[in-house]
Parts: C-alpha cells; structure tokens; sequence
C-alpha cells in the first residue's frame, strides 16, 4: 500500500504545484478513466468500527523503544486462539505446485484459462496494457466465445494501465468486467482502501495466487530482466474457498453473480487455508505470521517487495534471532518500482542487523515475490510487509504447514539467495552519507503517513463510538461472517 499512497501523494502535489485544483470534475474524470459517470458516484466505501479490543494498542502511535524505530502498530501477544478466529478453515485433500520465474507463471495461467470448461473467475491487483496483457485478453475472450461465463475483478487503481481499448474488447466479447473501489482525486482519502488479492480461478477445480502481476514487467524477451516472482497452483477443497471469497467481492462491486459451484473432489493428500488481511479489522495474515514465527525453531526466511514492518513483526523477528533460529530477509535491491519505499525500509536495517537477522538484498532483477517460511509452515499470496498494505489493503495467502511445499519453497530461497547480495553490519555502518539522507528523508515521509492513517482510522472510530460489527455486514466482503 505504501507504493500506492506515495503515488496519490505526488499526484496531489503535481495539481498543488502547477495551480490546478485538486477536484477534477466527476464527469470529466470518468470521460477518462472510461466509466460512466451516473454509475460511478454511487460507489462508495463504507467504514465500520474496531471494538474497544481492538482499538487497544493498536491504533495508538508508539515512540521506538530498545532500539526498536519508531513505528505506529500493535503491541500485543499473538496466540494460536487469535490465528484460529480466521473463518477459513484448514482443508484437507489439495495438491499445491508452486512455480516461479516470469517465464513459467504467465504461461501456467494461460493453458489453465485455454482449457477452462465451466467458468473463468480473475482478481487482480496490478494491470497494464501491452503485450502480456494482450495475450491474456485473447485467452479470455475465446473462453467468452465458447460461452464460458468469464468474470474479471480489477481494483480501479492498480489497473488505471488498462488502456479503454482494451476494457471495451472485453465487454464487447462478453466478459463481465468490473472495478474495486472506483475512487477519483476530488476524494483522495475514499482511495486509500485497495484490493490487493490476486487470484485466478478455472471451473471450481483450479485456483492459482501469489503476487505477480499482468504487465510486461514479467516479459522475458527484452533486453530487461523481467521481475522476478512467485505463484502457487492449488487443486482441490479448498478451492472452494477462494471462489467464495470472490463472489462475495464480486456481488459487492458487480452485482449478481452465476457460477456453478466449486467442485470438492480430493486430488492430494496437502493441507491448507485461506488467510486473508482486509483494513485493518482481519489481519489473519499478519497474526499467522507473527506466531509461526514466534514458534520457528529453524529457519525463517522472508521475501517480500516491500519491506516496512511495524513493531510487532520487528520484536518476533528480534527474539527469533535469539532464540538460534536462521532468521533470513529477501528484499529487493536497487532494481526497483518504488525506490522511495526501497529507502524507506532501509531505516530498519541496523536495528535487524545488529540482532542477528540477515538481509539479503536481489540483484539481477526486481524481486516482487511475497513467500515466508518458518520451518515447514509457508505463507504465499499477495500480502506485502507493509503496515499501510496491512491497514489499508484487501489481501489473500494461502497458508500451509507441508513438507513438499516448503521443500520447493526452500529451493526457491536457496536459489534467489546465491543472487543476492547480503548486507553485512560492517558494511551497513559504512554506507554513504547521501544514503543515509534518502533512508532517513523517505523514512521519516513513512512515519508521517502511517501516523496520520493511524490517527485518521481511530478518529473515526471514536466518532462511531467503536462498535461491534453487526452480523451479517456486507461492507467486509472477502470475509464470512463469524
């Protein structure tokens, strides 16, 4: 989320600086987003209130402590009773592949949709117009063609790429195409909350996440070296889940939906659930995380694109390195899309450092994959660790203590590793001067940003005098009722 604010920022700034006001007119901002404009204002977000619980600790804004930088987040113990309220039960029956590299993750995802006999469910975060995209409009118009029902979920602002050529090839073909959160500059703050999920979906008996995206970025035919990523092919029960976890997205921004149900046959023997992280209220991810680290008696390795933790995950990965575990971080190196957040995160280098946790930073290409291993237990889906992604995103992982899985989870680290440059303590205490500057200029933009988040999400919730969600709320879609 952190990549997203900065940019709406900057937008801001670029209407500030050159005298433009920042409303833009409805109608002329749905002439160029292609929307129509009647339609468009009707959407909105709608806020529901933390209980006191959860207010407690984590909405106020702390000030470092033993070193630890100063950060807004929760300071609490997770237990396995917290990981557990997650609605998504653990399923048993899968077979889980995981595949990485630009060069297999697009084509698996084709041949999967080619050979679609029923219906064609996609949620994606991050799309752009070109050649890859091109190929994957191709693929679902032949499915639309043959009379497959094709529905495709894209949030408003990650798929702002996505030229009006190419969005009305699609509706004309049949394909039912709608936007999460469809938000424009007269309301900034409406277009924080995003749909960070990505998901694919083939007849109820496929289903594939992770975190790459639909651009060319992940071309492997040019000159640049495409980015480097992860996905995972799940076959089986829990399948079902997240094609329940779609449709509730679906009828919450497109209406009606009609699919035949998600098969519940049993192809394996691997075990696994559906984790989700949805503003702030569900960070099943998070808490996941946190207590499977907490428990890592051996490894725990770690790579995500965007590396900004809060105290929490900064304390568990303090007392693992304690307590003799190999505690590993992969994050991206200079080749990246945000070099704001890059230096950003840098602010929490020589506190890792000096506990004995390992960064490794990847070289040849940007490194967009998000994957955590602690032991046997693997995490892998769309959520960054990013506090703003966590507060502000809708994120899906699946989650899986198996020994296969994180065997070919553990060759993947292996491998991006033997491409990374580690940063030593030493050499961390001997960076550059201008370094220096950009890690505490943009960290400090950070702490500003999450602190006015966090002070913005608890005056709210003071104003609503912080009240239980009602049964049977349609606003947190992505989650059942509990």
């Amino acid at each position: 989320m952190a990549p997203q604010v900065f940019e709406l920022i900057l937008i801001q700034l670029k209407h500030k600086i050159v005298g433009e006001p920042f409303h833009i007119p409805l109608d002329r901002t749905c002439e160029k987003l292609g929307f129509n404009p009647i339609e468009f204002g009707k959407v909105g977000i709608q806020h529901h209130p933390l209980s006191a619980q959860q207010q407690d600790g984590a909405l106020n804004p702390l000030h470092g402590d033993q070193g630890i930088p100063a950060t807004t987040g929760e300071k609490k113990t997770y237990t396995a009773d917290m990981a557990a309220h997650n609605p998504y039960p653990v399923r048993s029956g899968n077979t889980f592949r995981l595949l990485s590299g630009a060069d297999a993750l697009m084509p698996a995802m084709l041949d999967a949709i080619r050979g679609a006999r029923r219906y064609v469910l996609l949620e994606q975060y991050l799309v752009s117009s070109g050649e890859l995209t091109g190929r994957l409009i191709e693929a679902l118009i032949d499915c639309a063609q043959r009379r497959i029902p094709v529905y495709m979920l894209l949030d408003h602002f990650g798929c702002r790429g996505l030229g009006l050529g190419d969005r009305q090839r699609l509706r004309d073909a049949g394909v039912h195409l709608a936007f999460y959160n469809p938000a424009y500059l007269s309301h900034f703050l409406r277009a924080l909350p995003r749909n960070h999920g990505k998901m694919l979906i083939i007849d109820g008996q496929m289903a594939f996440t992770g975190g790459a995206g639909i651009t060319d970025d992940y071309r492997t035919d040019t000159a640049i070296l495409a980015w480097h990523d992860v996905i995972v092919e799940m076959r089986g029960p829990i399948v079902g889940d997240w094609q329940a976890m779609f449709t509730l997205n679906w009828e919450r921004w497109g209406g009606r939906i009609d699919v035949l149900p998600a098969e519940t046959w049993q192809p394996g023997a691997q075990r696994g659930r559906l984790a989700v992280s949805l503003r702030g209220l569900k960070k099943f991810v998070r808490r996941a995380l946190i207590l499977n680290i907490g428990h890592a008696s051996g490894s725990v390795w770690l790579a995500t694109a965007y590396w900004l933790p809060g105290r929490a995950m900064l304390r568990a990965l303090r007392a693992a390195s304690r307590r003799g575990a190999d505690v590993r971080l992969l994050l991206p190196g200079p080749t990246n899309d945000h070099p704001a957040v890059y230096h950003a995160g840098h602010r929490y280098y020589h506190y890792l450092l000096r506990n004995g946790v390992r960064i490794f930073e990847y070289q040849p290409a940007f490194m967009h994959a998000k994957l955590y291993l602690c032991d046997d237990w693997v995490s892998v889906g769309s959520s960054n660790m990013d506090r703003w992604g966590l507060r502000w995103n809708l994120e899906a992982n699946l989650e899986s203590k198996d020994t296969a899985l994180s065997a070919e989870t553990r060759a993947f680290f292996s491998e991006a590793f033997a491409q990374s440059q580690e940063i030593t303590f030493e050499a961390w205490r001997q960076r550059p001067v201008i370094n220096r500057l950009r890690e505490w200029l943009f960290g400090y933009l950070d702490l500003i940003i999450e602190r006015f988040g966090s002070t913005r999400e608890m005056q709210r919730n003071v104003a609503t005098g912080a009240a239980e969600r009602q049964p049977g709320n349609t606003a947190d879609r992505g989650v059942p009722n509990e």
